[in-house]
């Protein structure tokens, strides 16, 4: 599967590279999975074109009162516009209806814009709705997708609200469950803490199944109407959902958006719930795992140890929940090269899964991933070698041999 993607992915850039071959006008849409592809994108043609000028516009960032004006600026050049699915939003209509309506005027330049918007049929149906005129112009559209790394699945859960799925029948199964469950329950105030509940567990059904963007869009939506109304005393559920959603952020790439949130999470939860209370310390620890994906290990590091010694006072040493805080402190430790403690903490983490899970279930897999790398590193070869053929035989019987895990 992974030479087919890789195989696709490689022929949809060079697509890309054949239509901005020449300075003419061309607006492309590029769909991702992962935000790396973004960038990745942008780095490539940068690069492919070094004598064109380059504009960068981003639709949560930027100003949208000047925003087309901005773009017509450009007169020649590569346009890149990140997050354009956000103008088929019913608060930005009427930016979408003015780049509708300047269609003829952007295609009078020799510009290529470029604009990002997440994979999935819907995102192309939602902007030929919104931007007919617009969409009528798109060529080409670019589909790229990435494998998402395994050792991060699955592994950085908000342990308070946590789901342990089996395999993927299981998770469907729970789905399924959920999606009914909403369907029957009545929109009233004495239902709304239960559908609240519900909809953070299905968002975490949706991840392990690897229905990232269904997570995400159902999260956000959820974020912004705890928001909205905050005096309903929904404090729990609003951090659970802001380090839900992170995760989601982190599982596509875009890692700042992750960091934003958490870090709004860590304040809220200090605030109502104290330093060592399960839920903050889990904020902690999903932080910090963000902040290893920007190479900031010294930082993620003194908020895992710090979750540590917290949850081996609130749990003990061989809790799943320790040991889902020493797999990700472990994995600082080896990006900090500190191998033999990284070692000895993914070796306590897999004999609590073990025990806890059985050595079947895709919580151990991971764990047994994990500490092969680590045993790679120590040069400890047949013992990665042993690790990984018992993660992968678990992973095939739990998920199948065509998932990403």
């Amino acid at each position: 599967m992974f030479n087919n993607s890789q195989t696709i992915r490689d022929e949809e850039f060079k697509l890309l590279i054949r239509a901005t071959r020449n300075e003419l006008f061309h607006f492309i849409a590029v769909q991702y999975n992962h935000y790396n592809l973004v960038r990745k994108v942008k780095q490539d043609l940068v690069a492919q074109y070094p004598n064109r000028a380059v504009n960068y516009f981003n639709l949560e960032d930027c100003n949208f009162e000047t925003l087309i004006k901005d773009i017509l600026a450009s007169e020649s050049g590569l346009v890149f516009i990140e997050k354009f699915d956000l103008l088929f939003t019913e608060n930005l209509r009427s930016l979408c209806i003015g780049f509708n309506q300047r269609r003829d005027l952007f295609s009078k330049w020799p510009i290529q814009i470029i604009v990002f918007i997440p994979t999935g049929n819907e995102y192309l149906q939602n902007f030929q709705k919104a931007m007919p005129d617009v969409f009528s112009i798109i060529n080409p559209i670019i589909q790229l997708y990435e494998e998402i790394e395994v050792s991060k699945l699955n592994t950085n859960t908000l342990e308070s609200n946590d789901i342990s799925f089996a395999n993927i029948e299981e998770a469907n199964a729970e789905i399924n469950r959920i999606e009914n469950r909403l369907i029957s329950l009545e929109n009233k105030p004495e239902n709304i803490k239960l559908i609240v509940s519900l909809q953070i567990n299905l968002a975490q059904s949706y991840r392990f199944i690897g229905a990232y963007t269904k997570a995400k869009v159902l999260l956000k939506s959820l974020l912004a109407d705890l928001e909205t109304n905050k005096n309903l005393n929904f404090e729990e559920e609003l951090t659970n959902v802001q380090n839900g959603l992170a995760l989601v952020f982190q599982d596509l790439g875009e890692y700042e958006e992750a960091r934003k949130l958490l870090e709004k999470a860590v304040i809220s939860a200090e605030y109502y719930f104290g330093e060592k209370h399960p839920t903050t310390v889990a904020t902690y620890s999903n932080l910090a795992t963000v902040l290893r994906d920007l190479g900031e290990y010294e930082r993620a590091k003194e908020l895992l140890e710090k979750a540590v010694i917290s949850d081996e006072n609130n749990f003990g040493e061989k809790h799943p929940t320790t040991a889902i805080r020493y797999s990700n402190l472990a994995m600082v430790l080896r990006n900090l090269g500190e191998y033999e403690g990284a070692k000895k903490l993914l070796e306590k983490a897999m004999i609590s899964d073990e025990s806890t899970f059985g050595e079947k279930h895709p919580t151990t897999a991971i764990r047994y991933s994990n500490l092969a790398t680590v045993l790679q590193n120590l040069g400890e070869y047949e013992g990665a070698k042993k690790l990984l053929e018992k993660a992968m035989i678990s992973d095939e019987s739990n998920f199948g041999e065509m998932h990403p895990n």
